[in-house]
């Protein structure tokens, strides 16, 4: 297989990875998106469905873009865009599905409205897969128990591109806020523990280690106030493949992203967010926050 030029705003990702931009499309942003419609397009001549998948590197979180009117203006006077929304753009134009596997926040608003008009669907955003989605586990069980988490701590250390890319604060800024969302939902359903809400210490650390390679490690600390004020720590250590954590549940995704394209309710697709498909990422978007689910129990 040889890989198609792909588009690429290197401001929103880590300096570093400017070596391997070697296979790169150039042009307008208008230019850009055509000719991944294109490429999208000829796609569409050899297989029965077509769903895009971002799986490149974790982008910068930039300010939200509010309604496409506002997008298509940033385009036509070709701002400087994320390579993401591009992606994202050329693909609901064509009437695809787009997932976002990073934790960037692509889903704007005004990308969301985009789908809507071309009756196309879009999910995200940022896989959940090894240490997050034990994390989920972990804050059932705490919660479940009625104990109450106080602080969680969680440090990783990697060696693959993902690692290399975090390496920059402006890019790990954006995996730090989706990974520390993880425990939203579980905290919101229990008022009797968290009657202020979300108070707890959540600390997320990672580190490039470029001799582990994609062998991934992550410790995480639970710690918790018990009986008398006594305090609970319970730390867990975990190594793993990084990217085949990840790629049974882009399988999974894909899968699922296309038997939703093909569900009605009442005579009426669903979307344009795949809110059900919320499980297998961090930070999830839904039509309505109530549907967001990224506790186990739920």
């Amino acid at each position: 297989m040889k890989p198609l030029k792909a588009a690429f705003t290197p401001q929103f990702i880590a300096s570093n990875q400017a070596d391997r931009a070697t296979n790169i499309l150039t042009g307008s942003n208008k230019e850009v998106i055509e000719a991944i419609r294109n490429d999208i397009r000829e796609f569409k001549k050899t297989v029965e469905k077509v769903i895009v998948l971002w799986t490149a590197n974790t982008e910068e979180t930039v300010e939200s873009i509010p309604n496409l009117q506002q997008l298509d203006r940033l385009i036509e006077k070709d701002a400087k865009i994320q390579a993401s929304v591009l992606y994202a753009y050329a693909a609901l134009t064509e009437g695809v599905t787009y997932l976002n596997g990073s934790p960037q926040n692509t889903l704007h608003p005004a990308i969301v409205e985009l789908a809507e008009k071309h009756n196309a669907c879009v999910a995200g955003a940022d896989f959940k897969s090894g240490q997050t989605r034990f994390k989920t586990a972990m804050a059932d069980f705490f919660t479940g128990c009625g104990i109450k988490l106080s602080s969680i701590v969680s440090y990783n250390h990697l060696g693959n591109n993902d690692g290399k890319n975090l390496n920059e604060s402006h890019t790990f800024k954006s995996k730090e806020t989706s990974k520390s969302g993880v425990l939203d939902d579980a905290i919101a359903a229990n008022k009797e523990l968290y009657p202020n809400g979300n108070d707890m210490d959540h600390v997320v650390v990672i580190k490039y280690v470029p001799f582990v390679g994609d062998s991934k490690r992550a410790l995480d600390e639970y710690s918790s106030r018990i009986f008398l004020n006594g305090i609970n720590t319970i730390s867990s250590y975990n190594v793993c493949e990084d990217s085949l954590l990840a790629v049974p549940l882009m399988i999974d995704m894909v899968l699922l992203a296309e038997f939703f394209n093909r569900v009605t309710i009442d005579g009426k697709k669903m979307g344009p967010v795949l809110s059900y498909l919320s499980f297998f990422f961090k930070a999830p978007i839904t039509n309505r926050d109530e549907f967001v689910v990224n506790s186990f129990n739920k």
